[in-house]
């Protein structure tokens, strides 16, 4: 965590900045300053994960494994243009673009 400051102090980490009023304050490192305003002691946070949360992981890893490209499909479709086979539907393609556009 970056604390940044301004002032004479800037070159102080926050548990080593004093106050300069006259009642004198001890260093305090920022999560025991946390725990002492929740009440909770330091280090005792609890996170809860639910199923949803789980499955979305799970999910998250099996497509960080799939490849970007289809090569296959790359192969077929370069094979169609160059054989002269490949047919543009110029409805649908005008359907996607306006769609697209209605997304903006």
């Amino acid at each position: 965590m970056t604390v940044s400051t301004i002032g004479s102090n800037a070159t102080q980490t926050p548990t080593e900045q004093r106050s300069n009023g006259t009642g004198g304050v001890s260093p305090v490192s920022i999560s025991q300053a946390q725990a002492q305003k929740s009440g909770k002691p330091a280090g005792q946070d609890t996170v809860h994960i639910s199923s949803q949360a789980v499955d979305l992981q799970g999910l998250e890893a099996h497509i960080s494994q799939l490849p970007d490209v289809d090569k296959g499909r790359v192969t077929e479709l370069r094979n169609q243009i160059a054989s002269g086979q490949y047919q543009v539907n110029f409805d649908r393609l005008a359907g996607k673009i306006l769609g697209f556009e209605a997304d903006l």
